[in-house]
């Protein structure tokens, strides 16, 4: 497998090589952030009743996209963080509701007008810990009730195949050799994200199969939508069971410097496990996957860095 790896690395950096050139028409890039918040507040004495918040959600996002003869390289970074407080307290704690660390990078060479050969690699993680709450008291945070932080858990996925490239729209990658590998750099947290039975190291090694399938376009004016789905099978064990991440993103930009975000990901993923039941003392009786979803509509002020 390490010769696997040597290679599909090569191949990345063969990709930095070709796009050492001194035109940049070859480059086409871009980098936007976004920022959002909110502040509620009430007087001692409101007759509706009413708990005071505040918010804050940051999103950066910038790519480079490098095109030269028969030669493609990709590049998307997506960074995400976000803060949410209930309560004026002093007490009162800032917990996190968005949190995202996300690097992908596809190099392709042109067989046919729409078929590229590809390796693409991808990386995801987060930036602080999160902990697991109490949905009757969701103020409270407790460090034992510890289930991520950074590089814990981490996934790297690095493949090669083929890249159906219908439109400028649309893109179907499909790897049949893929290597993923999962990393929890925390001991603690370990057993939350690889089995045990496999391994109780920081990593875990899959091989399998990827798909990725991208849809990108203006829906209707000054309105984008934007899809990535993502399908792991591992070949070396329970091959029936799919690793799903899917998000969406939908912008309405209001005008140059207002926007209005809708995002969503829904995640499957078989080893990763979550507490279902617990007993009287609060510990945990039964634990298994669960389908994840998340949503997020913020409207915030937009700053367009590179176009």
């Amino acid at each position: 497998m390490k010769k696997v790896f040597s290679i599909l690395i090569a191949m990345m950096l063969l990709g930095v090589t070709f796009a050492q050139e001194n035109d940049t028409t070859y480059w086409k890039k871009g980098a936007v952030g976004t920022i959002g918040f909110t502040n509620t507040g009430y007087s001692t004495f409101w007759q509706a009743g009413a708990l005071p918040s505040q918010s804050i959600l940051v999103n950066f996002n910038a790519n480079a996209y490098y095109t030269k003869d028969k030669i493609s390289w990709q590049n998307d970074l997506a960074l995400a963080y976000g803060l949410l407080r209930q309560g004026e307290a002093d007490n009162t704690p800032f917990l996190k509701n968005a949190d995202r660390i996300e690097f992908t990078s596809k190099l392709g060479y042109k067989l046919a007008k729409k078929l590229l050969l590809s390796t693409q690699l991808n990386f995801r993680s987060q930036f602080a810990p999160g902990y697991e709450f109490d949905p009757a008291f969701p103020t409270n945070v407790d460090s034992a009730n510890l289930i991520s932080r950074f590089l814990s858990p981490a996934y790297l996925n690095l493949g090669v195949g083929l890249d159906y490239q219908y439109d400028e729209h649309l893109s179907i990658y499909y790897a049949p050799l893929n290597a993923k590998v999962t990393i929890v750099s925390d001991e603690n947290l370990r057993a939350l994200y690889i089995p045990q039975d496999i391994t109780t190291g920081p990593t875990r090694f899959e091989l399998g199969s990827n798909l990725t399938v991208k849809y990108n376009r203006e829906v209707f004016e000054n309105v984008q939508f934007k899809t990535v789905a993502n399908f792991f099978a591992n070949y070396l064990q329970n091959f029936g069971n799919v690793d799903v991440n899917w998000e969406t993103l939908t912008t309405a930009k209001v005008n140059s410097w207002l926007a209005i975000n809708f995002a969503t990901n829904l995640i499957y993923d078989d080893d990763i496990k979550f507490v279902i039941e617990r007993d009287e003392e609060g510990n945990a009786t039964k634990t298994g996957p669960r389908t994840q979803f998340q949503h997020i509509l913020s409207v915030g002020l937009t700053y367009t860095f590179i176009e």
